[in-house]
């Protein structure tokens, strides 16, 4: 079953974010892609200029048997180039895909696409794929709607969430796609912090506030800082807000344990059912 299966039946699936590695490197991808293999029903490569592309990353995880997440950003791209790459990935078993306008590190000077033209692209081009769009819950003026609104009436489906350090701004988000999603699902990012470094990194890359609840807690110690994730869940789990739960770690190769803490995480709160979790 695939993740947007999963998530049409209403059963909650997990999926892991990972960064691709700098060049080509199956070993180091597939290490990254198996962090949390117990329990994820897919795995999402982030797109960044400077590392192997997601589109490459997603096929080569595509035939290893692991569902990837396709990661297309319409930054620096032609409308021949996308067709190309959609139909590279509808060919290589490429079944789901978040679309993001992205960062270009190339010639600026590339006619831009919007998200919501590449969203209705991708259901011209791959009508089978679940198509995802994002959703940033901590700036929701009336800008941010129409775009949400836009994309959700080019085609797409599913909502990806910025990582979740407060329920208030999930539950506006939650009621946005609700009320405009035409049958939408939200899917919530949670991540692990454990250190006042790795916050801060955080916040300022993704431009996301940070409660200072949640700053305390971190700098209070990794014991602390651990259930404070664990309690995420937890609110995750009990609220309804979301249909589905992303996984991203602070690190692109976590510490030894990290991957046995967030399955016990995700195990208490009732989101995975897996014996034998730390």
């Amino acid at each position: 079953m695939s993740f947007a299966q999963a998530i049409a039946r209403g059963e909650f699936p997990v999926a892991l974010e990972i960064t691709p590695p700098r060049s080509e490197k199956p070993a180091v991808l597939l290490r990254r892609a198996r962090l949390l293999d117990r329990c994820t029903m897919a795995v999402n490569v982030i797109h960044r200029p400077d590392r192997q592309s997601s589109l490459d990353a997603a096929l080569a995880l595509a035939l290893e048997g692991i569902d990837p997440v396709w990661h297309l950003t319409a930054a620096g791209q032609t409308e021949a180039g996308l067709r190309a790459d959609i139909e590279r990935a509808r060919a290589g078993g490429v079944r789901h895909v978040l679309c993001l306008r992205g960062d270009h590190a190339g010639d600026e000077q590339t006619p831009a696409i919007t998200v919501r033209e590449l969203v209705a692209l991708v259901r011209e081009c791959a009508p089978g794929m679940l198509v995802a769009a994002a959703l940033d819950q901590y700036h929701q003026g009336e800008r941010s709607r129409r775009a949400l609104v836009g994309k959700l009436r080019a085609g797409a489906t599913c909502v990806w969430t910025q990582p979740v350090f407060d329920l208030a701004s999930l539950a506006a988000a939650a009621e946005l796609v609700k009320r405009e999603g035409n049958g939408a699902h939200l899917v919530a990012m949670a991540m692990p912090l454990l250190t006042l470094e790795g916050l801060e990194r955080i916040s300022a890359r993704l431009q996301v506030p940070v409660p200072e609840t949640l700053r305390r807690r971190i700098a209070a110690g990794e014991d602390e800082a651990w259930r404070a994730f664990d309690e995420t869940l937890e609110a995750l789990a009990e609220a309804r807000l979301v249909d589905g739960l992303a996984i991203m770690t602070y690190k692109a190769d976590p510490p030894p344990g990290t991957a046995e803490r967030i399955v016990e995480g995700l195990r208490r709160a009732g989101i995975v059912d897996i014996e034998g979790a730390a």
